[in-house]
């Protein structure tokens, strides 16, 4: 993914809520992958391509997919200790495949801006209005 992800925050008492905007499906969880790691990390101190890993997830509602693809990341920064730059979301045999490119995180390198606990299912939605995919995402944080 080479552009950057269109989002935007919202106010959202006690937690941290977010609206992502794409032109596809593939886009749409692709931005919600780096919008939530830009919330997470400074951008500018994660490498491009260090590394890359890999996640998937069985393709059903769009806003389920969403969330589990969003908790399957987040579990790849809270264990793993992963961080990420940049999401290349494919749709495959009935499943989402998003490759996520970056580094270990490194808190001598790395700014932590935002503590994210857990991927809600707070007024989670995803749709297609007109020519434009859209989330809701809501982060207990």
């Amino acid at each position: 993914m080479g552009e950057q992800p269109k989002y935007r925050e919202l106010e959202h008492t006690g937690d941290l809520a977010i609206e992502v905007t794409a032109a596809t499906r593939e886009e749409l969880f692709a931005h919600s992958l780096v919008a939530m790691a830009r919330l997470m990390v400074e951008e500018d101190g994660i490498a491009v391509a260090a590394e890359r890993r890999e996640i998937r997830v069985d393709a059903g509602d769009d806003a389920d997919t969403i969330r589990d693809l969003l908790a399957a990341a987040l579990n790849l920064f809270l264990i793993d200790e992963f961080i990420w730059r940049a999401a290349e979301v494919k749709i495959q045999d009935g499943a989402v495949v998003a490759a996520l490119t970056g580094e270990q995180y490194d808190s001598r390198r790395h700014q932590l801006l935002e503590e994210i606990k857990a991927v809600t299912y707070h007024r989670l939605a995803a749709e297609k209005s007109g020519d434009t995919w859209r989330a809701m995402i809501v982060f207990d944080a």
